[in-house]
């Protein structure tokens, strides 16, 4: 086994699972804030039109926050539920994208003399509130690899997520009460009863995971917040198993490679970013985007090139050509043996594109594992190549 194949899969056997985050400044909008994205329109305030949900906590004016309403809970649903308790002043906020979420609200009225003034109960919900959102903050997504950033991980293990909350799930102004508690134990696995009221779903988790599951929200401007459990298995892959609640059922959404069950995974609109793993002239990850159907439910939307960040050097070990497009045979140039190339990416099928030392852009292929214009098995073409999972 080549060193960077061993350095690689000791990485792999050593990642975490987790979650924690912001600073406590009280402040209606920090100066930057990349968890929520500009909202494309504005919701009609109209009763019959009005699609969204009207309060992330209905009664944070008046009721003090709790652990079981803030512990799960991701760090974009955090930063509006803060904001919404100025909003209920009249708050002009400064960046577009509240206006825009908040305008949206039938109960929202802009009062530009309002300057920031809260009562008791609210100060005391803007602290707990930040107190949760700094702890996200610290336990972000990072690169694991520097020869794949697509690897993405936690850097410390979730000491904040519950078994239990209670959250308004689908909308309807009821806070609903979600659970999740062992049915039973297995070797590897472990199978999970996950409840929201009397709706239960079956999961299994693997035992080297920290199960619990987090409230996150796909799409700002529907009326639901979405389950997504966070997972690791014997193989040190991740993935993340997503449900909704409508009201009376849990609805599976499907599951998405890595760990996607955070604002940095979601745009907030209806999509999410899936680190995957292809297995073509390496073995590499890819993000690909996943978009919310009519259904609620998580749908691929492939693309035609997925790049490789960084490029991966490789060495020729055979003579091999580089075409000038993708799927044609053109003839572009031919590298020798001993040239050194770089693997910009692909389609993660059978086209590959690669950067000569010399600047040259060009295309490879495979056909039944062998590099296209030789008779060679791609693992026999090059040195370098990453090897891992």
């Amino acid at each position: 086994m080549n060193r960077r194949k061993l350095q690689l899969l000791i990485l792999v056997a050593a990642l975490p699972l987790q979650i924690v985050g912001c600073d406590t400044q009280i402040a209606a909008q920090p100066d930057k804030s990349p968890e929520v994205q500009n909202t494309k329109s504005v919701q009609s305030k109209d009763t019959e039109a009005f699609k969204g949900r009207d309060y992330i906590f209905r009664e944070s004016s008046t009721t003090l926050l709790t652990e079981a309403n803030l512990s799960n809970i991701d760090s974009r649903i955090l930063e509006l539920a803060r904001n919404e308790i100025f909003a209920r002043h009249g708050l002009v906020f400064e960046r577009a994208d509240l206006n825009t979420f908040f305008a949206g609200k039938r109960w929202y009225k802009a009062d530009k003399k309002y300057k920031g003034s809260l009562t008791e109960i609210e100060s005391q919900n803007i602290k707990r509130i930040q107190k949760y959102e700094k702890l996200i903050s610290a336990n972000k997504l990072e690169r694991q690899w520097d020869v794949d950033y697509h690897f993405l991980g936690y850097p410390k293990k979730d000491s904040t997520g519950l078994q239990n909350a209670n959250v308004d799930m689908n909308g309807d102004g009821a806070v609903d009460h979600i659970h999740m508690t062992l049915s039973k134990h297995f070797e590897v696995d472990d199978e999970w009863i996950l409840m929201v009221n009397d709706a239960t779903a079956k999961i299994s988790l693997s035992n080297n995971s920290i199960p619990h599951f987090k409230i996150v929200d796909a799409n700002i401007q529907d009326p639901y917040f979405e389950l997504a459990l966070e997972d690791t298995n014997e193989s040190a892959q991740n993935s993340t198993y997503y449900y909704y609640y409508n009201g009376k059922r849990l609805i599976s959404m499907g599951t998405l490679d890595g760990f996607t069950g955070n604002a940095q995974a979601m745009d907030g609109q209806g999509t999410a970013v899936s680190p995957r793993q292809a297995y073509d002239f390496q073995c590499w990850f890819y993000l690909e985007d996943f978009k919310l159907d009519s259904n609620h439910l998580w749908k691929a939307a492939p693309a035609d090139f997925y790049p490789m960040e960084p490029p991966t050097p490789w060495v020729a070990k055979v003579r091999f050509p580089i075409y000038k497009t993708s799927g044609k045979q053109n003839i572009l140039k031919w590298v020798e043996p001993g040239e050194t190339v770089y693997f910009l990416g692909g389609d993660t099928k059978k086209y590959g594109k690669i950067k000569m030392a010399d600047g040259t852009i060009g295309w490879i292929q495979l056909e039944n594992h062998k590099l296209s214009g030789t008779d060679s098995d791609i693992n026999d073409c090059f040195d370098g190549r990453l090897l891992y999972g």
